[in-house]
Protein backbone atom coordinates (compact mmCIF):
# COMPACT_ATOMS: atom_id res chain seq x y z
CA UNK A 1 0.00 0.00 0.00
CA UNK A 2 0.99 3.64 -0.38
CA UNK A 3 1.15 4.20 3.40
CA UNK A 4 3.52 1.25 3.80
CA UNK A 5 5.75 2.59 1.01
CA UNK A 6 5.78 6.06 2.60
CA UNK A 7 6.71 4.55 5.96
CA UNK A 8 9.51 2.52 4.35
CA UNK A 9 10.90 5.58 2.59
CA UNK A 10 10.65 7.57 5.82
CA UNK A 11 12.65 4.87 7.66
CA UNK A 12 15.30 4.85 4.92
CA UNK A 13 15.53 8.66 4.91
CA UNK A 14 15.75 8.77 8.72
CA UNK A 15 18.53 6.18 8.72
CA UNK A 16 20.44 8.12 6.06
CA UNK A 17 20.06 11.36 8.04
CA UNK A 18 21.14 9.69 11.29
CA UNK A 19 24.24 8.18 9.69
CA UNK A 20 25.10 11.00 7.29
CA UNK A 21 28.49 11.74 8.89
CA UNK A 22 29.45 8.08 8.71
CA UNK A 23 28.37 7.95 5.06
CA UNK A 24 30.31 11.13 4.27
CA UNK A 25 33.40 9.79 6.06
CA UNK A 26 33.25 6.45 4.19
CA UNK A 27 32.88 8.18 0.82
CA UNK A 28 35.75 10.59 1.61
CA UNK A 29 37.87 7.67 2.84
CA UNK A 30 37.38 5.69 -0.38
CA UNK A 31 37.92 8.73 -2.60
CA UNK A 32 41.10 9.76 -0.77
CA UNK A 33 42.65 6.30 -0.63
CA UNK A 34 41.70 5.46 -4.21
CA UNK A 35 43.15 8.74 -5.47
CA UNK A 36 46.37 8.83 -3.46
CA UNK A 37 47.15 5.22 -2.53
CA UNK A 38 47.02 1.86 -4.27
CA UNK A 39 44.39 0.27 -2.02
CA UNK A 40 41.34 1.12 0.05
CA UNK A 41 42.22 -1.50 2.66
CA UNK A 42 44.02 0.04 5.66
CA UNK A 43 45.75 -3.25 6.49
CA UNK A 44 47.21 -3.47 2.98
CA UNK A 45 48.30 0.18 3.07
CA UNK A 46 49.95 -0.18 6.50
CA UNK A 47 51.38 -3.73 6.42
CA UNK A 48 51.22 -4.87 2.79
CA UNK A 49 49.29 -7.98 3.82
CA UNK A 50 45.69 -8.65 2.81
CA UNK A 51 42.99 -8.66 5.51
CA UNK A 52 40.13 -11.16 6.00
CA UNK A 53 37.81 -8.79 4.08
CA UNK A 54 40.21 -8.21 1.18
CA UNK A 55 38.40 -8.83 -2.07
CA UNK A 56 34.95 -8.22 -0.59
CA UNK A 57 34.41 -4.97 -2.51
CA UNK A 58 35.40 -6.60 -5.79
CA UNK A 59 33.19 -9.59 -4.99
CA UNK A 60 30.29 -7.23 -4.26
CA UNK A 61 30.73 -5.46 -7.60
CA UNK A 62 30.95 -8.84 -9.36
CA UNK A 63 27.68 -9.82 -7.68
CA UNK A 64 26.06 -6.57 -8.83
CA UNK A 65 27.17 -7.41 -12.40
CA UNK A 66 25.55 -10.86 -11.98
CA UNK A 67 28.98 -12.52 -12.19
CA UNK A 68 28.08 -15.07 -9.53
CA UNK A 69 31.04 -17.38 -10.18
CA UNK A 70 33.48 -14.46 -10.16
CA UNK A 71 32.07 -13.19 -6.87
CA UNK A 72 32.42 -16.65 -5.35
CA UNK A 73 36.03 -16.95 -6.51
CA UNK A 74 37.02 -13.50 -5.27
CA UNK A 75 35.46 -13.89 -1.81
CA UNK A 76 32.86 -16.60 -1.05
CA UNK A 77 31.67 -14.80 2.08
CA UNK A 78 29.99 -12.20 -0.12
CA UNK A 79 26.95 -14.50 -0.24
CA UNK A 80 26.24 -14.87 3.50
CA UNK A 81 27.02 -11.19 4.08
CA UNK A 82 24.65 -10.19 1.26
CA UNK A 83 22.03 -12.51 2.74
CA UNK A 84 22.33 -10.85 6.15
CA UNK A 85 22.05 -7.40 4.56
CA UNK A 86 18.90 -8.45 2.68
CA UNK A 87 17.35 -9.93 5.84
CA UNK A 88 18.23 -6.80 7.83
CA UNK A 89 16.71 -4.49 5.19
CA UNK A 90 13.60 -6.67 4.88
CA UNK A 91 13.08 -6.62 8.66
CA UNK A 92 13.82 -2.90 9.01
CA UNK A 93 12.15 -1.36 5.96
CA UNK A 94 9.33 -3.76 5.08
CA UNK A 95 8.34 -5.48 8.34
CA UNK A 96 9.42 -2.52 10.54
CA UNK A 97 10.99 -4.80 13.13
CA UNK A 98 14.18 -4.56 15.14
CA UNK A 99 17.16 -6.70 14.18
CA UNK A 100 16.52 -10.24 15.44
CA UNK A 101 18.89 -11.46 18.16
CA UNK A 102 19.83 -14.52 16.11
CA UNK A 103 21.26 -12.27 13.37
CA UNK A 104 23.84 -10.93 15.81
CA UNK A 105 24.97 -14.47 16.61
CA UNK A 106 25.07 -15.39 12.93
CA UNK A 107 27.24 -12.31 12.33
CA UNK A 108 29.64 -13.33 15.12
CA UNK A 109 29.89 -16.87 13.70
CA UNK A 110 30.39 -15.42 10.23
CA UNK A 111 33.29 -13.27 11.45
CA UNK A 112 34.91 -16.27 13.14
CA UNK A 113 34.47 -18.33 9.95
CA UNK A 114 35.94 -15.49 7.86
CA UNK A 115 39.04 -15.35 10.07
CA UNK A 116 39.41 -19.14 9.73
CA UNK A 117 38.98 -18.86 5.96
CA UNK A 118 41.54 -16.04 5.89
CA UNK A 119 44.10 -18.18 7.72
CA UNK A 120 43.49 -21.07 5.31
CA UNK A 121 43.63 -18.76 2.30
CA UNK A 122 46.89 -17.17 3.52
CA UNK A 123 48.40 -20.63 4.03
CA UNK A 124 47.18 -21.98 0.70
CA UNK A 125 47.43 -19.02 -1.70
CA UNK A 126 49.68 -16.32 -0.22
CA UNK A 127 51.48 -14.74 -1.97
CA UNK A 128 49.55 -15.04 -5.17
CA UNK A 129 46.99 -13.28 -7.25
CA UNK A 130 44.96 -10.43 -5.75
CA UNK A 131 43.58 -10.21 -3.18
CA UNK A 132 46.16 -12.62 -1.77
CA UNK A 133 49.14 -10.47 -2.78
CA UNK A 134 51.83 -8.73 -0.79
CA UNK A 135 52.15 -5.04 -1.55
CA UNK A 136 55.76 -3.97 -1.07
CA UNK A 137 55.04 -0.26 -1.18
CA UNK A 138 53.33 -0.28 2.23
CA UNK A 139 53.79 2.22 5.05
CA UNK A 140 55.64 -0.19 7.34
CA UNK A 141 58.16 -0.95 4.61
CA UNK A 142 58.58 2.75 3.78
CA UNK A 143 59.06 3.60 7.47
CA UNK A 144 61.65 0.81 7.80
CA UNK A 145 63.56 2.14 4.79
CA UNK A 146 63.45 5.64 6.27
CA UNK A 147 64.86 4.39 9.60
CA UNK A 148 67.65 2.50 7.77
CA UNK A 149 68.70 5.70 5.97
CA UNK A 150 69.15 7.50 9.27
CA UNK A 151 71.08 4.67 10.93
Amino acid sequence: SVDRLKKSLLYIWTDIKNTRWVIIFIIAYFVFLRKYLYSTCPMVVITGFPCPMCGMTRAGFALLRFDFRGALQIHPFIYPISGLIIIFCFNRYILFRKTPEWMKWILILLIIAMVGFYIWRMYRYFPGEPPMSYYYDNMTHRFGCLIKRFL
